[in-house]
């Protein structure tokens, strides 16, 4: 049976298994629920593979000082990618207050060969071109803020590039559904509604997109990036 837990609640559904239904719709046995937007996100979630993924943390995206929220994310990881964690240098023993401090722990986490999917959920009606600037704005200043050489920009500037391309002109109902995954080849996968949107080929862009919710420096989300360090403590730290 469904049931919804406040957001920052230890999960109960670690064996669940999710129910999937139509195409068009999904429907899943668990959900975790925003407190910023009312919200719900499925604690377990499909990208189109043999696998689900299980929901790490999430929160509303704001703008202004009005605090607009514009959108919610969520991180998901696979459960066996999940366990695997302890081996990671720097994992061995999670700390969360390290990891919202430093760098360190997401960059040695994204440097993995393994998928990290984030799942976006827009509050209000908006467009592609909107949500694809405001990410694209996120991916420049990371490259800004990054000791680079102009080859290596060149290289980014094409996969921002490419990424951009991948998002059609259209408007966007509140509620869709878009899920960005770095793969564990390295490339950032992009999905609407469970449709195709399109694959960079571009490593730096997909652990970037990710990096863009987990930076303690200018992070998009503060409410998604505290819940992710939560839902990772509970997860690693606690024996069910």
């Amino acid at each position: 049976m469904a049931g919804v837990v406040a957001a920052g609640t230890y999960f109960a559904w670690n064996t669940q298994t999710p129910v999937f239904a139509e195409a068009q719709q999904q429907a899943y046995a668990g959900t975790v629920e925003d407190p910023n937007t009312k919200f719900t996100f499925p604690v377990h979630l499909s990208t189109g593979d043999s696998e689900w993924k299980r929901l790490i943390g999430l929160g509303a995206r704001q703008v202004s000082f009005l605090n607009i929220n514009v959108y919610v994310l969520g991180l998901y990881m696979r459960s066996q990618d999940i366990g695997a964690l302890k081996s990671i240098k720097g994992w061995e023993k999670f700390d969360k207050e390290e990891f919202l401090t430093r760098e360190d722990m997401a960059d040695a986490l994204l440097e993995q060969p393994i998928d990290v999917s984030i799942r976006i959920v827009p509050v209000r009606g908006t467009n592609t071109q909107h949500l694809r600037d405001g990410f694209t704005r996120s991916l420049l200043q990371r490259m800004r803020d990054q000791d680079l050489t102009e080859d290596q920009e060149r290289e980014i500037m094409k996969g921002i590039q490419e990424f951009k391309t991948c998002f059609p002109s259209g408007n966007v109902k509140k509620g869709t559904e878009f899920v960005f995954t770095k793969t564990s080849d390295g490339f950032l996968k992009m999905q609407h509604e469970g449709k195709d949107m399109g694959t960079v080929n571009n490593k730096w862009l997909a652990v970037n997109f990710i990096m863009g919710y987990l930076n303690p420096k200018a992070p998009a989300s503060e409410y998604a990036r505290q819940d992710i360090a939560n839902g990772f403590e509970k997860l690693l730290c606690t024996k069910e």
